[in-house]
């Protein structure tokens, strides 16, 4: 069972990114277009979850880590 909080913890949205590269591993693979379209939009549904949250991916050569986003001052 989960624990609803106002915030996703830091940890959770680290363990949800690590998924990003394995979409990337599908290119190489025999999709559908239908699935195609789904399975890219699964991907952007995770990547707006960690922005949402105010982090950004940083793929690194063997791991992901997530980088807090700086608000920019206008």
């Amino acid at each position: 069972m989960s624990r609803l909080t106002e915030n996703t913890d830091y940890c959770a949205l680290l363990e949800i990114a690590q998924t990003l590269p394995h979409f990337d591993n599908l290119s190489d693979m025999g999709i559908s277009a239908g699935d195609a379209v789904r399975i890219r939009h699964a991907e952007n549904i995770i990547k707006d979850v960690i922005g949402n949250n105010g982090y950004e991916t940083l793929y690194r050569s063997k791991s992901i880590a997530l980088r807090k986003i700086k608000e920019i001052k206008q």
